[in-house]
């Protein structure tokens, strides 16, 4: 289940970081997408496991997996195998996105090119919270090799009260998506009661659950309940009102919004120890709300570059949201930027208390593309405080540890997934710089970029 732990604050570099301590080998496993061997020369390497450059180092994958990374004197490239030059680049993990969402069985086509979306932009895991046995079979397909995408983690259909009312129904619930194979259980309102039986069922067969937190429930009843993780920073803007506060039957609206000019910032100490002591994680998805209160119209939204992946209807369905979350009396210009302001401090705070973060956008939603919409939430966790190295690990290592699984991919390390983005600037010294890709690998399979580019053409270009 949950490896409740974080990696949240830099490592110190270990002695002899900078240029490596000698190289590190692991047998190849698994069977890749691609059965050859690759060679990264004269690369410096961001393991990711600790705040370190590696100089002038070789990483051999073969298969699927990371075989040896070394100092490229100690490291014997193989004969035949493909070379691709690192000479002034940079070699990280590739990044997670931990709550994305993936389109159902309706259009296929646009399904595979969301995938490809996520990949294009060194995103190759995904914790899917999309929620449809369709994405069972996606899950399948890209594990197999037979369809390209980032590794997908699937969340079940959501849970509600119509389905999911009563304690019994809930716990039905729970074991029949469990017995289906999804990889954890997306919560959206229940009442109270149908919610802790929904979670005691839930540890029972060792299922994580995370998404939302009901009203009914609260974030101190959802902590004592150690909810898996908690998206969007749910219901934490309404713990941040003081009890008996003038709500004047106010409804707390958007993730708080109406409540917003009532928080109490000195509240939010309370709040971290209470998340830190239940190891709860939090996928803060600050785009979400940041893009509706930005003062940014939404014509000028829809002209970024990378709006031209999505379809016209998502897009003017994004531009009508932003206009009517703007007429809406909950979020108000003021209110919108108090929320945000509280957020960030939220976000800083949680961090620098070691409560565990892990990266994530809610793409495709409210001007998100898969994939670019990652660059977007990691300036903005900038913004509020964290150092890019944070704001990596946030996105690399973490995601491993939530999942449980913290020697299998995230790092560059021998017997890691071959997940891998080539870089030609340090993001280390501007986060920016992650956008600088030379190319991509996934699960051993490389894509320099301009097949990636080639493939993000035929994309914008069908209507």
């Amino acid at each position: 289940m949950l490896a409740a732990l974080c990696a949240c604050a830099p490592s110190p570099p270990a002695d002899g970081a900078k240029t490596g301590a000698g190289p590190e080998v692991a047998p190849a496993t698994g069977a890749g997408t691609d059965a050859g061997i690759i060679a990264f020369t004269a690369v410096n390497v961001l393991p990711m496991d600790r705040e370190a450059v590696l100089a002038d180092h070789t990483v051999i994958v073969e298969g699927d997996r990371i075989v040896a990374v070394g100092p490229a004197a100690e490291i014997e490239i193989p004969e035949g195998a493909q070379r691709v030059d690192g000479s002034g680049r940079y070699l990280m993990p590739g990044l997670a996105e931990m709550h994305g969402h993936v389109p159902g069985p309706d259009d296929p086509g646009y399904a595979e090119d969301v995938l490809f979306l996520y990949v294009s932009n060194g995103v190759t895991t995904v914790r899917n919270m999309a929620g449809h046995a369709y994405h069972l079979a996606l899950r399948e397909r890209i594990a197999s090799g037979d369809l390209l995408g980032p590794t997908l983690f699937t969340a079940s259909p959501w849970l509600n009260a119509e389905q999911a009312g009563t304690p019994a129904d809930a716990a039905r619930m729970v074991h029949e998506h469990h017995d289906a194979g999804f990889d954890l259980i997306k919560l959206g309102s229940i009442p109270a009661a149908a919610y802790e039986a929904m979670a005691e069922t839930a540890r029972a067969v060792g299922m994580p659950f995370g998404g939302h937190i009901p009203e009914e429930v609260g974030l101190v009843r959802a902590l004592e309940a150690r909810q898996t993780s908690i998206d969007h920073f749910d219901r934490y803007a309404e713990f941040l009102v003081p009890e008996g506060a003038a709500t004047d039957g106010l409804e707390p609206g958007f993730f708080g919004s109406g409540w917003a000019a009532l928080i109490d910032a000195g509240r939010i100490d309370e709040a971290v120890r209470l998340t830190a002591a239940a190891g709860s994680w939090n996928v803060p998805t600050l785009s979400l709300v940041e893009h509706l209160a930005s003062v940014e119209s939404p014509e000028a939204m829809i002209a970024w570059p990378e709006m031209r992946y999505m379809p016209r209807e998502v897009r003017d369905g994004w531009a009508r949201a932003k206009r009517e979350f703007a007429a809406r009396a909950d979020f108000q210009p003021d209110a919108a930027r108090r929320l945000v302001e509280v957020r960030r401090r939220l976000l800083k705070a949680l961090h620098d208390a070691g409560a565990p973060i892990a990266l994530g956008s809610d793409a495709p939603q409210f001007f998100n593309v898969p994939g670019f919409s990652i660059h977007h939430e990691m300036r903005m966790m900038v913004d509020a405080g964290l150092t890019p190295y944070q704001v990596l690990a946030t996105g690399t290592r973490n995601p491993a540890l939530y999942f449980g699984t913290p020697d299998a991919f995230g790092a560059v390390a021998p017997g890691r997934r071959a997940d891998l983005i080539l870089l030609e600037a340090n993001p280390f010294d501007d986060i920016g710089n992650v956008r600088r890709r030379a190319g991509v690998m996934v699960r051993g399979q490389w894509l320099p970029e301009e097949e990636i580019q080639a493939r993000l053409e035929k994309i914008a270009a069908d209507p």
